[in-house]
């Protein structure tokens, strides 16, 4: 009977024990999810904040004039420093060019590799472009794949000259597949509208730079082209 009994006790202890077991585990589980659901929201916390830094950086670098990617004057600068020249070119009588870079199938290629690769596209044209005019000419970023440059003191066959020179550079640039190592086509389309022979007004400069350069998509890409007279 005493045997009977002493084994009674032991079961009814470690049936006790089994539920406290239970209850520390069912406990420690509910902390642990809580915990998770804790660590979920400081992490949205964290990349909320991230993207509003980013926000302000891009904010505050736009209020500069300076595009963020290409660390070129941005459009709304472009703008301010085209009509300021084409008013100083008109009072004092001297030709000035307004060159149109396009590059060609920039899309595609940030489809096809990714916006990493695209944006290194970009940033690489734009030194070239930045190397191959002067200092007293203006390179700019324009939006999405295209680029501007204020040429001073430089007619349309001149202009023609420098864009042909980009072209160029621009078609012998090298830029790695990251996955396969091998070298992406880059190429780039250019018009050229100059004063005075295309207009004496900034937006019919862009009105000609921009319909030629349409014209040279139509026709292909990867070309210099003239605004028409």
């Amino acid at each position: 009977m005493k045997a009977q009994f002493t084994q009674m006790l032991q079961n009814f202890h470690g049936q006790t024990r089994h539920r406290q077991v239970e209850g520390n585990l069912r406990k420690l589980q509910s902390q642990n999810v809580l915990l998770e659901r804790s660590v979920r929201e400081k992490d949205r916390e964290i990349d909320r904040l991230r993207h509003q830094l980013s926000n302000s950086e891009a904010r505050l670098q736009e209020l500069m004039g300076t595009d963020v990617l290409t660390d070129l004057p941005n459009r709304h600068i472009f703008k301010e420093h085209l009509t300021h020249s084409l008013k100083r070119a008109l009072r004092l009588g001297y030709s000035l060019s307004l060159m149109l870079i396009d590059i060609d199938h920039l899309r595609d290629i940030n489809l096809r590799y990714g916006h990493e690769v695209g944006d290194l596209v970009l940033i690489e044209v734009a030194k070239i472009l930045k190397s191959s005019v002067r200092e007293i000419d203006m390179p700019a970023r324009w939006g999405g794949e295209e680029l501007v440059t204020v040429l001073h003191e430089t007619d349309a066959e001149g202009a023609a000259v420098v864009a042909e020179r980009v072209r160029r550079r621009v078609s012998m640039l090298e830029i790695e597949d990251p996955k396969t190592k091998k070298p992406i086509k880059v190429t780039a389309t250019l018009a050229v509208a100059s004063y005075p022979a295309h207009s004496n007004e900034p937006q019919g400069l862009l009105e000609a730079a921009c319909e030629a350069l349409i014209t040279a998509k139509d026709k292909g890409c990867n070309a210099v082209i003239v605004a028409n007279r």
